[in-house]
């Protein structure tokens, strides 16, 4: 289950693949799903409820009573008239959590797995009206729901330690690493040096930063955004903001394809503002394809991007989240010193591959008795 494009959500497209591999029938449900899965909608796109969950309308005092609206709404029913009996309900997102479980009163030997790709108690705890709206409702789901799954995963240390402390759960960590690519090696560094940033157009982001910093560059560096358009009104203004400027706009690549078609460029790029407490603890997929792609790192002093940084000398760290300082750090780069670092990322490749996932999830089947056989290499549990 997932509270998303099931066929665009790296960490589920990673999970369903593990999965299939190890030979499990897979049945889907979340908001969308290309693909040739049986899936079931998570809820009734149409109804007032749906639109309600999705715009973060939810009372705290009721929060009950929206639970129930939920699973009323929800696939539950058609989940429940599928034939063969469930073994693992591996539940994605806050949202999914309580439909898992009353999933499991009719399917009684099942394991459930929440993953919290997020702290979802503290999401978008920049924004005044989520903190009115959501905040305690998410924070219900979580003490309510989270004590009943058998096993509990997120995303990076930072994340683990808060919810380890806010609702005393012991994470397993699965980071957001995509699938090792083999064949890829860093290409060398030319007379332009090619910077690259990829993801959504939130405005929460500030992704004009990245923009304006090309202000302060040198004429060596052209940046090249590959951008998904979710909020068009932001991605608009980005695009006139970048007018003028050594900028390109590239349309988005699938997901499986992003770590060979970054391969192409020098630098990946990620100034990200911890405007909430998700962002201060960011380590999200992107930074992983900057390492598959064999390209250098530029980030701000994001803590869980800064520690691989510091530790593989893959990248540069600026002090403050500032354009201009990120743009002085470039500008003092020589293409030796960007070759050496992209020749880094290509040795940390596989450790920071979805291999090492797996191992993990491997060990948790098996110590859920979803699995017999114990891998070769042991995998200690975080």
């Amino acid at each position: 289950m997932s509270f998303s494009r099931m066929h665009a959500d790296p960490r589920v497209l990673r999970q369903m693949a593990f999965l299939e591999k190890l030979g499990f029938d897979i049945v889907l449900s979340g908001l969308e799903y290309e693909g040739n899965l049986p899936f079931f909608p998570l809820t009734k796109a149409k109804s007032p409820f749906f639109r309600a969950l999705k715009l973060g309308i939810m009372v705290a005092r009721l929060s009950k009573l929206r639970v129930k609206e939920f699973l009323l709404h929800s696939s539950l029913k058609e989940l429940n008239s599928y034939q063969p009996k469930f073994d693992l309900i591996l539940a994605n997102d806050a949202e999914t959590w309580p439909l898992a479980i009353e999933l499991k009163k009719n399917h009684p030997k099942a394991k459930v797995i929440f993953d919290a790709h997020e702290q979802y108690a503290k999401e978008f705890s920049d924004m005044i009206l989520w903190k009115w709206f959501h905040k305690r409702f998410v924070n219900y789901v979580c003490r309510h729901y989270i004590p009943k799954a058998d096993k509990f995963l997120t995303v990076c240390d930072g994340i683990a330690k808060d919810y380890a402390a806010d609702y005393d759960v012991k994470p397993y960590l699965i980071l957001n690493t995509p699938e090792y690519e083999e064949g890829l090696y860093p290409r060398e560094v030319g007379d332009t040096i090619q910077i690259i940033h990829h993801g959504i157009a939130n405005r929460s982001r500030k992704i004009e930063k990245m923009i304006q910093m090309m202000d302060f560059l040198d004429s060596r560096f052209v940046l090249k955004l590959m951008l998904v358009p979710t909020d068009p009104a932001y991605f608009g203004e980005l695009k006139t903001l970048a007018k003028g400027k050594a900028i390109e706009f590239l349309p988005p690549v699938p997901t499986q394809e992003i770590s060979s078609f970054i391969n192409a460029f020098d630098l990946g790029l990620f100034i990200l503002e911890p405007v909430n407490f998700n962002y201060a603890n960011a380590l999200p997929n992107k930074f992983f394809e900057f390492i598959q792609g064999r390209l250098a790192i530029a980030i701000g002093p994001s803590p869980e991007m800064e520690k691989i940084v510091v530790e593989e000398k893959n990248g540069i760290v600026t002090e403050t989240f500032e354009e201009q300082e990120m743009a002085a750090k470039l500008n003092a780069l020589t293409k030796e010193e960007i070759w050496e670092m992209k020749e880094n990322s290509h040795r940390v490749a596989k450790k920071y591959s979805n291999a090492q996932n797996e191992e993990v999830l491997r060990e948790i089947l098996i110590d859920l008795r979803l699995l017999t056989e114990r891998p070769v290499a042991q995998t200690a549990l975080t």
